[in-house]
């Protein structure tokens, strides 16, 4: 596959062509190309060979069923403090009111994330889950976080296995991808030093895995991470995804700077979010 004037990718394409795993060398020589069209054709190449001409999605509706949170995650625009003005705790009642619009709406899944809320006693969540069920039962439950259950079993004083299997009981079908932001140290501690870290995420993930549920990942990209941070993230999350299989799908997301502690940072512009997601795929 000569197609780039880039010397390093094209030696890198030898190896996709031949379905060989990329080295974390390789994945920061994709990011330094500046020939981003033949960085585009690997990635299609990869994702056709995969998946063929395939695209996969679901119908959701996320519901952020509280905005207090005890973090102050220097990325975040969307916490608040319990007295702050803003702050919200939705009730179960209403939390049935938003699925019922949604599935009226053809939705098949929640994504129920929130705040880390040290107000809610742990039945706010169990109950929360098991009257969705009741009234919507083939509504997916795709909620909480590893960070969110990270804080359950400290907060609460819980092992991560109870409070996994307690939640399931009630409803839970699978966990999303938030919370992972980025792996790499001292960088995840500068953006996010009162959550858990990356090791932890990964464990709470190892072990949502064993109790039969599927999670997802993602990655926070474009603030004051590094290209090396990146390559880390991927490099993590494919040793684990070894070991359990258990990630449905890997979500890079792009940092938005407005109404954050970083708004001074511009974010990612338009070719580091196609680097990105090429990236992402390749590696």
């Amino acid at each position: 596959m000569q197609f780039s004037h880039d010397k390093n990718l094209s030696l890198i394409s030898e190896k996709i062509e031949a379905g060989e795993r990329l080295t974390f060398d390789e994945g920061i020589a994709l990011f330094k190309t500046d020939d981003l069209n033949a960085l585009g054709k690997l990635a299609d190449f990869v994702r056709r060979k995969k998946h063929g001409r395939t695209t996969y999605f679901n119908v959701n509706r996320h519901f952020n069923h509280t905005n207090i949170c005890v973090a102050d995650c220097k990325f975040c625009g969307f916490y608040k403090r319990a007295r702050q003005e803003g702050a919200y705790t939705h009730s179960i009642e209403e939390g049935i009111e938003i699925a019922r619009n949604a599935v009226a709406e053809g939705a098949t899944e929640l994504h129920i994330v929130g705040g880390l809320n040290s107000k809610l006693p742990f039945e706010y969540y169990t109950d929360l889950f098991s009257s969705l069920k009741r009234e919507f039962p083939k509504l997916h439950l795709k909620a909480l976080t590893m960070v969110e259950l990270d804080f359950f079993a400290r907060f609460y004083k819980m092992a991560d296995e109870e409070v996994i299997e307690k939640l399931k009981a009630a409803g839970m079908d699978s966990c999303p991808g938030g919370g992972a932001e980025i792996f790499a140290e001292p960088t995840r501690s500068r953006i996010c030093d009162h959550k858990c870290d990356g090791n932890r995420w990964l464990e709470l993930a190892v072990k949502v895995h064993a109790a039969g549920l599927k999670t997802n990942a993602t990655m926070l990209y474009g603030h004051i991470e590094s290209i090396e941070d990146r390559v880390d993230h991927f490099v993590k999350l494919r040793e684990q995804q070894d070991k359990t299989g258990g990630f449905q799908c890997f979500i890079p997301l792009a940092f938005y700077p407005n109404g954050t502690a970083l708004s001074s940072l511009p974010g990612p512009d338009a070719i580091d979010n196609l680097k990105t997601i090429a990236v992402s795929r390749l590696m």
